[in-house]
């Protein structure tokens, strides 16, 4: 089952995040802790928060967890199922979960980015996720410089903007306009 995450999660996903951070980086408790309540702390320019924490629990048990930033793109910022639990569908669904929110919120185009090294490329490329480039990893400073030498590969996957009918013609959304 997936579900938005609660405050009373944020010790299983810190925990999880520490476990697997060769993997999944650095990101603070008080960003979990934001994206659940809504709400940033500290001095900035918002005080609201567009991230949202999902969970997967099987029998009762935390297993997973994704974090989306929504924005004009929305990004996987983590998606993480520990180690005795992973299967592809679980991972599969927590996705799809902030995919879906994304839709409802009117965003239908996404990124995320997995280092080079790790076998889960493997997995965005099964979920239909398309490799679009490549930059260098960002430091545990959260500056946005690229200073680790280590590749990240980054992906996209978008969902229908516009329909295309069974004539090949494209339909615009209800009120858009195509320039010609």
């Amino acid at each position: 089952m997936i579900r938005l995450a609660k405050t009373t999660d944020l010790p299983y996903i810190v925990s999880l995040a520490n476990k697997e951070s060769l993997c999944l980086g650095f990101i603070p408790k008080i960003a979990y802790e934001s994206a659940i309540t809504g709400i940033k702390k500290g001095k900035r320019w918002s005080d609201t928060c567009n991230d949202k924490l999902f969970v997967c629990e099987e029998n009762n048990d935390l297993v997973g967890f994704v974090m989306f930033s929504y924005g004009s793109i929305a990004k996987c910022n983590q998606i993480c199922i520990q180690q005795d639990a992973r299967l592809i569908t679980r991972g599969k669904a927590l996705l799809s979960a902030g995919v879906t929110h994304g839709n409802l919120i009117g965003i239908e185009d996404f990124g995320c980015g997995c280092a080079d090294d790790l076998p889960s490329n493997f997995f965005w490329s099964q979920m239909g996720w398309v490799r679009v480039g490549e930059r260098k990893g960002i430091s545990c400073k959260n500056t946005w410089i690229e200073t680790s030498k280590r590749k990240i590969n980054l992906y996209r996957y978008q969902t229908n903007s516009l329909f295309t009918n069974n004539f090949g013609m494209i339909l615009p959304k209800e009120n858009q306009h195509i320039a010609l």
